[in-house]
């Protein structure tokens, strides 16, 4: 019933798929798929890397390690160590099944 349903599989930790989760909403906002204005919270970077993907953003700066740990610091950090060819796909659908392809 599961593989009907399309979910992820039960091998999954929970701290694995609250990751994908956290990096599937980054790419609906950054590709506006979501209500939340990415204006004010995505920066691309300015700073070109071979370590960076084409659609990296700046990490915003923080002061505490509370802070550091809240989800835009967090996930735009885990977001720019993606490969490109997983952040430049065309749907959510898409994302998603590369995210899986990547992390197995």
């Amino acid at each position: 019933m599961i593989n009907d349903l399309q979910w992820p599989s039960l091998e999954l930790t929970l701290e694995e798929r609250r990751r994908n989760n956290r990096l599937t909403l980054l790419y609906k906002i950054a590709n506006e798929d979501d209500a939340i204005n990415k204006e004010k919270r995505l920066i691309p970077t300015q700073r070109r890397s071979r370590h960076l993907n084409n659609n990296a953003f700046t990490i915003p700066y923080s002061a505490t390690t509370y802070r550091q740990q809240s989800f835009c610091p967090r996930t735009i950090k885990e977001w720019n160590s993606l490969p490109p060819d997983i952040t430049s796909v065309g749907s959510v659908e898409c994302f998603k099944a590369q995210l899986a392809k990547h992390f197995l």
